[in-house]
């Protein structure tokens, strides 16, 4: 009876101490003997796989931290990224009841294989990602997660034609720079969550993403993947302060075919808004890409307004001419007259020449200069008008609505 009860009260201590064992937290030494047994003797030139014939299958994931920059000169988007890359590691893979329950290790990177990811398009210079920081974690199972995140400066063709209502498009084409597409399987996983700002973390002030994509090319000896993404302009200020003082002096110009003659300053003020035009078109110039397939439309828009403003110097100074020309001893053709529709109406009376021996008047002789170059400058107004309001017209709706 003893021996029976000493054996089941061995029984029970053995397997409560079993219990308490699997339910025990990995020592210090067990990580020191899985790092000694397994991830020291790895190679990080080696692919994970215990068939070197077979294909590496990486897993990737884009997050965008923030726009920093879109240079329109340059033709180039500076971004703040972070990435989650995952693949197995058939050569880490472990019990985690050899070594205390231990599931997750942070291998040094010169121990584990990874995949020397680029961005093809880079601005600066080709760079693998990720290079200056390095955090891997390995599960029991082979699972591999690395995290690099860095500042990525990127080439973009900036489309300026429907500056400052532009849309444009960019992308990051990844690659893996030391496999080809028979080593090496790129795939993309879509975000697992919601971004606070959408499709980035901190958005810009100049620029908000609407939408980003990816795709993958293998039709190339390496296999790509493009993350693109569509940048919308903040207009708001651009049409404070560009857009709204370029159109304001557009509407301005046209009424100096208002302003009296008597009053000296025609001239004057016809000039001064040219030369503000000029202005603003080297202002604008300044912001828009050296070497461009595509030309702003407010640039044609201020150098068409440009063309009109010399061409209402050049009809003001005729209208100068005219409002000072005497017209009895130097009557203008008859065909002007009709152009301003001015009434012309000869005296058809014929009489003996004793009764009337100087020239016979008629209406057009009895219109002064001052007559016609108010009827001039009346068409002028409303002619103008028509045409500048026409041509904002299609700018604003070319811009906003296409």
């Amino acid at each position: 009876m003893k021996l029976t009860n000493f054996i089941l009260v061995a029984c029970v201590a053995l397997i409560l101490s079993m219990h308490m064992h699997s339910s025990e937290g990995a020592t210090d030494e067990d990580v020191e003997r899985l790092f000694q047994e397994k991830v020291k003797k790895g190679n990080s030139k080696i692919r994970p796989l215990k068939n070197q014939s077979e294909i590496v299958d990486v897993e990737m994931t884009l997050f965008m931290v923030a726009i920093l920059d879109v240079n329109e000169v340059q033709q180039s988007v500076e971004a703040t990224i972070w990435m989650k890359v995952r693949w197995k590691n058939e050569l880490l893979v472990w019990d985690p009841n050899d070594y205390g329950n231990l599931t997750l290790i942070y291998p040094p990177e010169e121990n584990i294989w990874k995949p020397d990811l680029a961005i093809s398009n880079g601005y600066n210079e080709l760079t693998p990602v990720g290079i200056d920081f390095v955090l891997l974690k390995s599960c029991h199972n082979g699972q591999t997660l690395w995290t690099p995140g860095q500042k990525v400066h990127f080439l973009c063709k900036i489309d300026v034609s429907k500056f400052p209502f532009d849309t444009q498009t960019c992308f990051m084409e990844f690659f893996n720079w030391a496999g080809t597409k028979e080593e090496t399987s790129l795939k993309y996983r879509e975000l697992e969550f919601e971004l606070p700002n959408g499709y980035v973390a901190y958005p810009n002030s100049e620029w908000t993403v609407i939408e980003r994509r990816s795709v993958k090319d293998s039709q190339n000896e390496y296999e790509m993947i493009r993350v693109t993404v569509v940048l919308k302009r903040k207009s708001l200020s651009l049409v404070l302060t560009v857009l709204l003082p370029v159109i304001l002096l557009v509407f301005l110009n046209v009424f100096v075919f208002l302003l009296p003659t008597e009053s000296g300053e025609k001239l004057s003020f016809s000039v001064t808004v040219l030369l503000s035009q000029a202005v603003f078109l080297s202002f604008i110039s300044g912001l828009m890409p050296q070497t461009s397939d595509t030309i702003s439309g407010l640039s044609i828009y201020i150098s068409a307004q440009l063309v009109l403003s010399s061409l209402y110097v050049l009809i003001t100074c005729c209208t100068l001419r005219i409002y000072h020309r005497d017209t009895n001893k130097c009557p203008l053709p008859r065909w002007f007259l009709k152009i301003l529709c001015l009434p012309i109406h000869s005296d058809n009376c014929v009489y003996p020449v004793k009764e009337n021996d100087g020239k016979l008047e008629t209406t057009a002789d009895r219109v002064t200069g001052s007559h016609i170059s108010l009827r001039l400058d009346r068409i002028c107004f409303w002619f103008f008008l028509v045409i500048v309001f026409l041509m904002t017209a299609i700018f604003l709706m070319d811009g906003i609505y296409c």
